[in-house]
């Protein structure tokens, strides 16, 4: 009886509709053309478009074409679109991957991550010893690097012109297994690359 209610529970909070910042949130790419209509604009169905142009923008995947057979080896995933609004009413649309449908990876994909603990640790290390100190924010992160897992999806609604083509995913996509380790590896081999140019060009 417990576990029932727990379900019941979680099902009315999945289907309850969300609010951030004044604004209802889409749960689903139907959901934010509802949206859309009910508020007589297109901020959702443009906020789809701008994450499928920077998809794009970074060659997220290789297009087979529409109807195509998917390679040999290949193993097909779903995606979908998590929604958000931010703290100045940018509504913001990003396109994850279900990971959990590709198979348990034998290797570590650990990757390690600075703890907000040890960031002024460092920062007061840095002051102690007359050090500068740099930061920067990477957009887009894991599309930076490739991904090595052999996924294909089909293009859904939301997708815009790749509705229906076969997409072998090529970038180390938001929702995969090994996402975290592909970005952490690429980084790393940035930095050592950027070292070595200094180290020989002084």
């Amino acid at each position: 009886m417990e576990r029932q209610l727990n379900q019941a529970k979680t099902k009315s909070f999945r289907c309850a509709p969300l609010f951030k910042f004044g604004y209802q949130v889409p749960r689903s790419h139907s959901n934010c053309v509802a949206i859309d209509m009910k508020n007589k604009n297109t901020k959702w169905q443009e906020a789809e478009a701008l994450e499928m142009k920077q998809l794009a923008e970074y060659d997220t995947f290789d297009d087979l074409g529409k109807g195509c057979r998917p390679p040999v080896g290949y193993k097909r995933i779903n995606v979908h679109f998590v929604y958000d609004v931010k703290h100045n009413g940018r509504h913001k649309a990003r396109l994850v991957a279900g990971g959990h449908l590709t198979d348990v990876p034998i290797e570590s994909v650990y990757s390690g991550v600075v703890s907000l603990r040890s960031l002024p640790i460092v920062i007061f290390l840095a002051k102690l010893n007359g050090l500068e100190v740099h930061a920067a924010d990477v957009g887009n992160a894991y599309l930076e690097a490739r991904t090595k897992e052999k996924v294909y999806i089909v293009g859904g609604p939301g997708l815009g012109k790749l509705e229906g083509h076969t997409l072998t995913i090529a970038k180390a996509l938001y929702g995969l297994r090994t996402s975290g380790l592909r970005w952490h590896e690429h980084f790393a081999d940035t930095l050592r690359d950027r070292q070595k140019r200094t180290l020989t060009f002084g």
